[in-house]
């Protein structure tokens, strides 16, 4: 192709990985294959002792964030250019000062924005103790992308509530405590999407939404379902 793709209202999402690892200081993790030029990457390490620091890309600054547990997350976003561009073949390499527990998760998204890359990809961040269900941020527009990040020796799955679409999920090793990333995807117009429930109750719970930029049409649009976005007016039409 002569050019990268036009960026659309909603980007896709195309594919996403991840795994946890125990007292490991450094993170390298290779991008899912399907990626193609152009693509919005969105990449997280949550650590448990030390604030995590990218290696490579090495032109991109990620944002970091301590919980309240005293874990660290860390999050960049990038337009992916191809290998050249990352130093470590098609791999995104975090740093963990000191080892311990620590998970990454890489998120590809299509026809985003990437000449409007956010500084501050961590949105939102809502944190919950001792629980086993967890109320979603709003959507904030485009596509927003939803992770929810808990310590647990025994939480395998969560059911996220109707309107968004599960999308990877990092269980970590059953009874023992690791970290463990669940996503899900919508349509952002600001509606609250409901409660995500978890199969097990954690200890802490962290729910955390990135923005997936698009390009506005300027058009209104009409969302199945959405409590802000699929209500018809006097003058609405569907084509």
């Amino acid at each position: 192709m002569f050019k990268y793709p036009d960026p659309i209202q909603y980007p896709s999402f195309v594919a996403a990985n991840g795994a946890p690892k125990v007292d490991l200081d450094f993170r390298t993790y290779k991008l899912p294959d399907g990626i193609r030029l152009g693509d919005f990457v969105v990449s997280i390490c949550v650590a448990k002792k030390d604030m995590p620091q990218l290696l490579n890309p090495t032109l991109s600054i990620p944002q970091a964030k301590r919980l309240a547990t005293g874990s660290w997350i860390a999050c960049v976003v990038f337009r992916y250019d191809g290998e050249w561009g990352l130093r470590n073949g098609d791999s995104v390499r975090w740093h963990v000062p000191g080892g311990g527990d620590s998970t990454v998760a890489n998120y590809i998204y299509r026809y985003a924005d990437t000449l409007n890359l956010p500084v501050t990809p961590l949105q939102e961040i809502r944190e919950y103790k001792n629980v086993y269900e967890v109320p979603m941020n709003s959507p904030l527009g485009n596509t927003s992308l939803f992770t929810v990040v808990s310590e647990s020796k025994n939480l395998s799955t969560v059911q996220f509530p109707d309107g968004l679409v599960s999308r990877h999920s990092i269980g970590g090793k059953f009874g023992e405590n690791q970290i463990r990333v669940h996503a899900a995807d919508t349509p952002g117009s600001g509606a609250k999407v409901g409660m995500a429930r978890l199969d097990t109750t954690v200890p802490a719970a962290a729910v955390i939404t990135i923005k997936i930029p698009g390009a506005d049409d300027g058009l209104p649009t009409w969302i199945l379902g959405d409590t802000a976005a699929s209500v018809l007016g006097k003058t609405t039409y569907l084509q």
